[in-house]
């Protein structure tokens, strides 16, 4: 059957047309599809989904890996507000931190997700903002390393945002959303024909809220336009924009306590809604991104798609952070309160170029992938010399603040900020990689795949602006090979079993104790799993075991003050797991998601003096997670009336800093950790769909649980209390 391309984004797919997306009716000479995996959203079921992350013509089935999708009807049907939220549907991801509540960090499988691992269509993003999520058509999360396609990610996963595509049938809808702590957002979604080759959508939304914490408001604008053109039967541009702002009070939480015998512990003093920071703090984000996405067919198995897209990052903070409680001479519990004054910049280009296709040798058959990526960014910081060291209220010149006295916390007057200098670090990257999928027979495969990666931190630039001095600092070059190998056996089509390892690399910055830049990290994972489709093939389990290990881990060394960035081999990191899931819907009106994962992620073998206290679980890293949703519409009774429910679990862990074994010898023996126990959260809905109209109703955190984000020690953020969630939409 003739393969198609199908065109996402930074990425390309390839599939059967019966099998993947629909044509429109227009024009027989229309080759644009819409991302509306037909399977998918029939079913449900993962399993039958084309993963458009991986960049090959490769099924779900066929790749060697755990893949997660959460689509745009389950971000839908749960109203989801965060990509937090979001991601709660993909077992053993977490969030690791939150810090000044200004942004969600993810983990998985113990490795803390950065701008490395976070993509939208295909391409870097940077990760500290809070993304839109109404403009997403669906979220893929494919586990484990990724090297291999991606070069320098964290070996825990890779998250890509897929937004929305151009269509060429009329259609959108219009929707108004209200909630808790006034809480109102606009969100608009068109799309349709210009001609019988152009088509166009535009997603846009306007957000207003304040918090359950006093003091804390917020605004997001968001603007989402889109074009596509196919230029003949077999090529097709996909030119596309998107522009979000977000103005917010960062807020650190009600912090942490230092008790009296150095040990630390959450602060329970204070209710949820404390705000302790200054009424004139603020964080203004905004974030820019263009794209333009060429695909081509050449014949009836050979594509390639091309990739060029730019970012603009901007971030300006202003703000009181960094609670931290402590016991004074007089047993009372106070705070200096710091101020920090900052404003970032980055710009990042990317580019890249994948071609896919199929050869035969004798009667083995090949699925190959060849890529090229590479990318160029500066990162812009910004110093500042502030008035005071420390905000002071109430005539108190060092900022001291009194726990047991409000009085106290008043804002004041604003700080005087100047810039004093401006750090400008300029990286670019370069990749190469080749992926064979070779079909021994019917029932064995084998990949093999290896990617060469180059990155290079160019020379640092600190410009100084009193004196218009511009220093430089060397930068660092870092090249790896990742390669990736795996064997599937599909007895039949609705069942796979395999086996991979991958390889990943980590760049570490900083030197060693002889000035000289480090090598990176390199990291194995070892990982076996199944994937099967039952229940009419329409609900899909999955599960895997991994053993990922870190057999180069540096740390910074203790008691520094050369004001270099000096690391030492710190021996290893594993993390060892089990994830399963259940997905799918089992009847078309009903639709179920379940998981559950384990992972035990420890330092071993570390040096004697510094080193970090061995099997001791990596903080911010939970046991144990589980997920569970279930959302049933009625089509015969009460046609047209939606119920669902969902819950979330989040098991032990430990917040703050892991103990190495000279903190543990000078603290007499008292952690620098706190003890985090486990929660539950939960939610329900109900909504009712009459013509065009549909409205849906939601209560999160239904049992109103108690439980906080952390940021190491000071910031310590409460999860939203129990609130509500109204959603009308009118369909056009």
């Amino acid at each position: 059957m003739k393969k198609q391309i199908i065109s996402l984004g930074a990425l390309i797919i390839v599939s059967s047309v019966n099998a993947q997306m629909q044509f429109q009716p227009e024009s027989d000479t229309i080759r644009i599809q819409q991302i509306e995996d037909i399977n998918l959203h029939k079913t449900g079921n993962p399993n039958k989904a084309q993963p458009f992350s991986s960049k090959s013509n490769l099924t779900i089935m066929e790749n060697p890996q755990p893949i997660s999708i959460v689509t745009h009807e389950i971000i839908e049907q749960q109203q989801a507000k965060q990509l937090s939220d979001v991601l709660q549907n993909v077992n053993g991801l977490y969030i690791t931190s939150s810090r000044g509540n200004s942004q969600d960090s993810f983990g998985g499988r113990g490795f803390n997700f950065g701008n490395d691992n976070i993509f939208k269509n295909g391409a870097r993003v940077n990760s500290g903002v809070f993304p839109e999520v109404s403009g997403l058509e669906r979220v893929e999360v494919l586990k484990g390393g990724n090297a291999m396609l991606y070069g320098n990610v964290a070996a825990g996963g890779v998250v890509n945002l897929i937004t929305k595509k151009p269509r060429f049938n009329f259609g959108g809808s219009v929707g108004l959303n209200a909630g808790s702590w006034d809480s109102y957002k606009t969100t608009v979604d068109f799309y349709g024909p210009l001609s019988k080759s152009v088509a166009f959508r535009v997603n846009g939304a306007y957000e207003t809220a304040d918090s359950f914490i006093d003091v804390v408001e917020s605004q997001k604008y968001y603007f989402n336009p889109s074009f596509a053109f196919n230029i003949g039967e077999n090529s097709q541009i996909i030119v596309e924009a998107d522009y979000l702002k977000n103005e917010f009070t960062p807020d650190f939480g009600i912090g942490s306590i230092t008790n009296k015998d150095n040990s630390y512990s959450v602060n329970n003093l204070l209710p949820r809604h404390a705000f302790v920071g200054a009424d004139w703090q603020f964080q203004n984000v905004e974030q820019a991104t263009t794209g333009i996405t060429f695909n081509h067919q050449f014949n009836d198995v050979w594509t390639l798609n091309a990739v060029a897209s730019y970012q603009n990052y901007t971030k300006d903070y202003f703000s009181t952070e960094r609670v931290q409680w402590s016991y004074d001479d007089a047993d009372r519990l106070n705070w200096k309160r710091p101020v920090g004054r900052s404003y970032a910049e980055q710009n990042y280009t990317s580019l890249q170029v994948n071609v896919n296709g199929e050869i035969k040798t004798g009667s083995v058959n090949h699925k190959i992938l060849v890529g090229t990526d590479g990318d160029y960014g500066t990162s812009d910081s910004y110093g500042y010399n502030l008035s005071q060291a420390f905000y002071g209220t109430n005539g108190s010149a060092d900022g001291t603040i009194y726990l047991d006295d409000p009085s106290t916390w008043a804002s004041g007057a604003v700080p005087t900020a100047e810039k004093r200098d401006r750090n400008r670090i300029p990286t670019q990257r370069f990749g190469i990689y080749a992926q064979d999928y070779i079909e021994l027979s019917d029932k064995f495969k084998v990949l093999a795949g290896l990617r060469y990666s180059y990155i290079e931190n160019k020379d640092s630039e600190k410009k100084t602006f009193a004196n218009n001095e511009t220093k430089l600092s060397n930068g660092s070059v870092d090249r790896a090979f990742s390669p990736k190998a795996g064997l599937v056996y599909m007895p039949n089509d609705n069942l796979s079993l395999f086996a991979t390892y991958t390889n990943s690399f980590s760049a570490n910055s900083g030197v060693d104790v002889n000035d000289n830049s480090l090598k990176p990290s390199i990291i194995d994972q070892y990982e076996v799993g199944m994937k099967k489709n039952f229940w009419n093939n329409a609900v899909a389990l999955n599960l895997s075991l991994y053993q990922i290990e870190n057999r180069n881990f540096y740390q910074a060394i203790e008691g520094n003050t050369s004001g270099k960035d000096i690391k030492e081999f710190a021996g290893r990191m594993r993390s060892q797991g089990v994830e399963l899931d259940i997905t799918g819907n089992p009847y078309p009106n009903l639709s179920i998601i379940a998981g559950a994962s384990y992972n035990h992620s420890v330092y071993l073998d570390t040096p004697a003096d510094f080193g970090y206290v061995e099997n001791q679980r990596l903080v911010r890293t939970p046991a144990t997670t589980a997920n569970a949703s279930v959302f049933y519409t009625f089509n015969k009774y009460v046609k047209g009336l939606k119920l669902g429910a969902s819950a979330y679990y989040v098991g032990d862990r430990i917040a703050g800093w892991n103990d190495t074994k000279k903190t543990l010898r000078e603290r007499n023996g008292v952690s620098r950790f706190l003890e985090v126990g486990d929660y539950v959260t939960a939610a329900v809905s109900i909504g009712y769909d009459w013509n065009k109209f549909s409205v849906m109703g939601k209560v999160g955190n239904l049992f109103d649980a108690v439980e906080y984000n952390y940021h190491e020690n000071y910031s310590v953020n409460p999860i939203t209390p129990r609130n509500y969630y109204v959603t009308l939409t009118y369909k056009l």
